[in-house]
């Protein structure tokens, strides 16, 4: 009985040795495929058992990488219906090339190949391309549609016996076929996103005294309460006045970062007396103005009134979620809010003819707000790049990623703009890194003049705050 298991069990692990050795050579094959290489169709083991082992190979690829690309993921089945989806038109398409060579042989032979070649291009389509700055992101994904075609094409041409219109045709119907998994995103998983907290922040007894009549009337009274205290600048000092906004009442921290930074700009900028912040949360809506698009554009005027614009500076601070779109969240629900776009900013400024800017943007994919906002008087730092999201804004939490590693901890030396923003980006990719956590990738643009300006203002921050700095 010894000898009978012990062969048994041999016979069984040279055949998991031997389909083992099949899948890198039919993968190999893919390979050689993807590079346009005779005869690679030659070398393709066709059998059930690689093609079960090739669709296995091909799902644990999605399942790992995506899982990789996802922040704080949750399992999703919604990649298996990408899967199911993809599964037909490789059978169809495959169904055609054996009506058009007339041999059956040819399906197992197409999937194994077509299988052979879908986990490099789902590398390529979902790792590779979204790594390219958005300059080049179009250009890449032509490139990468017409590579596709061709191998298409090529792979075609091979099964056809080099019968050039018809595999030609067979390409293009099989391209035309596979687009409606253009829009299908092939994840597996999904963020993870605590509905409870915001129903929490929603909760009936919230809700229930909210006149929304009373809250879009009110504003007038608070805008001008807010606006009525920013001091004017002084003549031939260069002022730091802050404007905060804090926009997404589904999460507490944006309302707690946005007032934690204003007391922070207050106490150790020097803008005291001229700040003011605009917040939407249920806890400040009778008492603080909402931060909407139309109050951003009045207190950014006010202030541009209040200021020497040719020697004071704006520290905008606006925090909030962001989506890929690079829009900035405005949410105060059951109010209908606009959200606000990089446009939007830009203009505000310029309508207020505020020319020295410090803008800081606390948001996933804030770094697609610079490109628009840039000049050679502005400064400005995002939290994530422009395809990264950015970490902490949980409705828990005192401050996100991001203002906790600008202002959290501010010591008691003259502040150095550039210096300390520098330090911040450094402290959050070590953070993230030790969470392991997709970078967020902050950004920072510094125009040439404002490099200039700064110095400037940083002198007079300590000139005019003597008791501030007195140890130095």
């Amino acid at each position: 009985m010894d000898l009978y298991a012990g062969i048994a069990k041999e016979s069984k692990q040279s055949t998991l040795v031997r389909e083992s050795q099949s899948l890198i050579q039919n993968l190999f094959c893919g390979i050689r495929l993807l590079g346009f290489r005779r005869n690679a169709i030659a070398q393709a083991i066709a059998t059930h058992n690689q093609l079960a082992l090739l669709v296995a190979f091909y799902s644990l690829t999605a399942l790992a990488i995506s899982y990789s690309l996802t922040s704080e993921p949750t399992f999703d089945l919604f990649g298996l219906s990408y899967l199911g989806v993809e599964l037909l038109i490789v059978l169809m398409v495959g169904f055609v090339v054996t009506k058009v060579t007339h041999n059956r042989d040819h399906l197992l032979l197409f999937l194994v190949l077509a299988y052979s070649v879908l986990p490099f291009l789902y590398l390529i389509s979902f790792v590779a391309l979204p790594q390219l700055p958005d300059d080049y992101l179009e250009m890449g994904y032509t490139i990468y549609a017409v590579w596709s075609f061709l191998v298409c094409f090529f792979l075609a041409l091979q099964l056809l016996d080099s019968r050039k219109i018809r595999a030609f045709l067979l390409a293009v119907f099989w391209m035309s076929a596979t687009y409606p998994l253009v829009n299908m995103p092939f994840s597996f998983w999904y963020e993870d996103f605590d509905y409870s907290s915001v129903m929490d922040a929603y909760s009936n007894a919230d809700l229930s005294y909210i006149n929304q009549e009373d809250v879009y009337y009110s504003q007038y009274r608070l805008l001008n309460n807010a606006l009525s205290a920013v001091e004017p600048g002084k003549e031939g000092v260069t002022d730091l006045f802050f404007v905060g906004f804090g926009s997404d009442a589904a999460q507490d921290v944006f309302m707690r970062e946005v007032g934690h930074v204003q007391r922070a700009m207050n106490k150790n900028l020097g803008a005291s007396g001229r700040s003011v912040v605009l917040i939407n949360n249920l806890k400040t809506i009778d008492t603080t103005p909402l931060a909407s698009a139309s109050n951003l554009r009045i207190a950014l005027s006010h202030v541009g009134g209040k200021m020497n614009r040719e020697e004071d500076v704006v520290f905008l601070y606006l925090t909030s979620h962001g989506s890929s779109d690079h829009e900035l969240s405005v949410n105060m629900w059951p109010l209908e809010l606009n959200d606000v776009r990089p446009e939007d900013i830009k203009a505000y400024l310029d309508d207020a003819g505020i020319r020295w800017r410090i803008i800081l943007i606390s948001a996933c994919y804030s770094g697609g707000f610079i490109d628009v906002l840039q000049d050679d008087h502005s400064l400005i730092l995002t939290a994530a790049a422009a395809d990264k999201a950015s970490f902490g804004c949980t409705h828990e939490n005192e401050y996100t990623y991001f203002g906790e590693a600008l202002f959290r901890s501010l010591d008691d030396r003259p502040y150095q703009f550039i210096e300390n923003f520098s330090e911040a980006i450094e402290k959050i990719r070590q953070r993230e890194l030790s969470e392991n956590l997709t970078p967020s990738e902050p950004q920072l643009f510094i125009g040439d003049s404002m490099r200039e300006k700064l110095k400037l203002l940083e002198q007079d921050m300590v000139r005019y705050a003597p008791e501030r700095f007195a140890a130095y």
